[in-house]
């Protein structure tokens, strides 16, 4: 099956409706602004599809929990309704909870020096568990971080005199004198 292109210019034509449906707002005429339109997106079929299954499908749940709400007396409405509403007013607690969470843990990560791009990785279900976490994810990041820099900072001693002779500061003195002479 051939893939068909659609493409849709995600442009706004302001000051048409209200010129009469003349040139759009800002196109042509001296002293005015001229506007660039954005780029025109092309969707797919197959992108346009998706969508309108998942459409289709949302209105589907939809009928069928209107038909389900139909079906019932009062007293299994309003329980049915209740539950509803528990149900959503808990989603809703919990996701407050891991915004709470997610800037705790930001503190503590701040605290200990972390970068705050692991926050993500480093949440857990309570305040203790994200310090354990920090504390756990700390020392190994330490340590790599340690690691990596001895092996960049490693290498061979510089090779230069005996060191056993000690020159005194006017030897070395003269010594820098005479090079020059």
């Amino acid at each position: 099956m051939e893939t068909e292109k659609n493409t849709v210019a995600e442009t706004e034509v302001a000051g048409a409706a209200a010129s009469g449906g003349g040139e759009p707002s800002g196109a042509g005429g001296a002293g005015k602004e001229t506007k660039q339109e954005p780029a025109a997106q092309t969707y797919d079929q197959a992108y346009i599809d998706k969508l309108l299954a998942d459409q289709k499908a949302a209105m589907d749940a939809a009928v069928a929990e209107a038909l389900k709400v139909a079906k019932m007396d009062e007293d299994s409405k309003a329980s049915y309704e209740q539950e509803k509403a528990a149900k959503e007013m808990a989603d809703r607690e919990a996701k407050i909870a891991a915004r709470e969470r997610k800037a705790d843990a930001l503190d503590i990560l701040a605290k200990n020096d972390v970068p705050s791009d692991f926050v993500d990785i480093l949440v857990g279900d309570t305040t203790e568990k994200t310090k354990a976490n920090v504390a756990a994810f700390k020392g190994k990041f330490d340590a790599a971080v340690q690691a990596q820099v001895e092996k960049r900072l490693a290498g061979t001693t510089p090779k230069g005199g005996s060191g056993t002779s000690a020159m005194s500061e006017e030897e070395a003195m003269a010594a820098e004198i005479d090079k020059y002479l």
